[in-house]
């Protein structure tokens, strides 16, 4: 006997990959073909390529990363018996999504037509499984918010004032161990150079993507003390920081000792995997600080008792 709901009937089997009907396997295709065109366009050289700008760059990482662990979390869920509560939930979610998207399509708003991919991957999660499998899938869903491309207007006050201090922190400590540099605002005259501290480099888009790796960092790793998931997620700005600060530090010194063609050429992109190298080196070194800091508050517990 074989239970349906909405057109999804639970007596096909489902794909050995992911636990779904073929109908609904279906559906997710159509929708991530309804976002080809927005993703193409986003990947295009040009102003309107937004992700092919540096500023950018990490949406397509983090649709990626958001997508492989939609499925690796799926494959784990247990589909309950019977009706899917909450499945009627979808609709109006999915008349969100669809709101959000013709209108960011026809009105050229890119943020809204990204955006629109949220509810829309939301209401197809609740039509398959209601709101438990969407409780299961919580993750992976907001995670997809990191891949929106953020608006300048909201960004940039809070961007000018990272980059001024990662500024001072980079200028304190180059002339501390001895180079020629001084700084005028995000600035930075180390030698005949002039470095302008960018949102590129140093801005809030490079930490907001940091802080999205930091994140899905721990909720992969899935740590069960709440000493360590507390102190990672209290600390991920401060890691974020330091490894921008980190990347100015490199792009500088290449400059000073290269020249300006290395800073700007090939050099500055292999800062950003520094940056990404460096970030994740921190994070990884942090934990296993915290790690120990709470085997050693757990085995002390365990003395006292």
């Amino acid at each position: 006997m074989s239970t349906s709901h909405s057109g999804l009937t639970a007596s096909q089997a489902p794909p050995s990959w992911l636990p779904i009907s073929a109908e609904a396997a279906w559906l997710g295709g159509g929708l991530l073909l309804m976002y080809a065109l927005t993703v193409y366009g986003l990947l295009q050289d040009g102003s309107a390529g937004l992700w092919s700008q540096g500023e950018h760059s990490h949406g397509p990482i983090m649709l990626t990363l958001a997508l492989w662990l939609l499925v690796t979390r799926w494959r784990e869920y247990t589909a309950p018996v019977g009706v899917p509560y909450g499945q009627a939930l979808a609709w109006p979610v999915w008349a969100l999504g669809g709101v959000m998207f013709i209108a960011g399509r026809s009105l050229g708003i890119i943020y809204f037509e990204v955006g629109s991919f949220i509810p829309m991957l939301a209401g197809m999660v609740l039509l398959i499984g209601g709101t438990p499998l969407l409780k299961h899938l919580k993750f992976p869903v907001f995670f997809c918010l990191f891949m929106v491309p953020l608006p300048g207007f909201l960004l940039d006050p809070i961007s000018h004032f990272i980059k001024l201090k990662i500024s001072i922190v980079v200028s304190d400590i180059l002339w501390a161990w001895g180079y020629p540099i001084t700084r005028n605002g995000v600035v930075l005259n180390i030698g005949p150079y002039q470095l302008l501290v960018a949102d590129a480099c140093a801005g809030m888009r490079t930490l907001f993507m940091l802080e999205a790796m930091g994140i899905f960092y721990l909720n992969v790793i899935r740590h069960s003390s709440l000493l360590r998931n507390v102190g990672l997620a209290l600390l991920v700005v401060p890691i974020s920081f330091v490894a921008n600060m980190i990347r100015v530090m490199v792009l500088t010194l290449i400059t000073y000792h290269f020249g300006d063609e290395a800073g700007q050429g090939f050099m500055h992109g292999f800062a950003g995997v520094v940056l990404f190298a460096s970030a994740m080196l921190l994070m990884i070194g942090v934990d296993t600080l915290l790690r120990m800091l709470s085997g050693r508050g757990a085995s002390a517990i365990e003395g006292s008792t």
